[in-house]
């Protein structure tokens, strides 16, 4: 079986549950509604909630909010502010929620397509995306919302991503990257020299829930990493 052909069936899986599925995480009481990541079928979202630097007074802008983990943990942890987004409607509405009944009121949720919607205006601390690292052909064409989450064809988007996303940085702000050993190193890598960045590994560890090693890079602009 091929990587594509188990993403699909994970995707597919996660949405035979019965909805909305509840779960309970890090103090979190959350729904999960269908159309959305199931947390039972992609769980490095638990690794990057632990392992996440500290938030305490930073503003946050999380792309792909998904159900709402880790984006309403760090905010409930004491960040300044988060923006969630999320090109999936029916996960901006999950995330809203779930900030509504765990009462989070340090939270917005838009959607948008990466920075699309995001006031080019407001600067973030921390612009965190727990990226979709499997790699596939840049003319491989999603056939859902939930593939679209899921899949980057050619690393189209990590490459916006990493091209636009300086331009929403404070002053000594960073991008934090979710890029799991299943995701190509060097295309990432090119990316980063491409858009004239430097990376530092943050951590890296592995789950039991998960296959493959989750590791959390920090990415910024080259004059501002030293």
């Amino acid at each position: 079986m091929t990587t594509l052909d188990e993403i699909r069936t994970r995707l597919k899986n996660s949405q035979q549950c019965t909805f909305p599925l509840y779960i309970q995480e890090f103090g979190l009481e959350l729904a999960v509604h269908k159309g959305v990541f199931s947390p039972q079928e992609f769980q490095n979202w638990r690794w990057l909630s632990e392992n996440f630097p500290p938030v305490a007074g930073k503003s946050i802008l999380e792309i792909g909010c998904g159900f709402g983990l880790p984006g309403l943990y760090l905010a409930k942890l004491g960040a300044l502010s988060l923006l969630a987004c999320d090109i999936n409607p029916d996960a901006v509405t999950n995330t809203l929620e779930n900030a509504a009944r765990n009462r989070i009121q340090n939270v917005e949720v838009i959607h948008s397509d990466i920075f699309s919607n995001v006031p080019p205006q407001q600067k973030f601390d921390f612009i965190f995306w727990n990226y979709p690292s499997i790699f596939v052909a840049e003319d491989y064409e999603c056939r859902d919302n939930l593939e679209r989450g899921a899949i980057d064809p050619g690393y189209r988007l990590l490459n916006r991503f990493l091209s636009e996303g300086p331009e929403f940085l404070t002053e000594s702000g960073s991008i934090l990257l979710g890029f799991s050993s299943s995701g190509r190193d060097d295309l990432l890598s090119q990316i980063i020299v491409a858009n004239d960045l430097s990376s530092i590994l943050l951590a890296s560890g592995t789950d039991p829930h998960v296959t493959q090693t989750c590791r959390i890079y920090s990415i910024r602009r080259k004059d501002l990493s030293a």
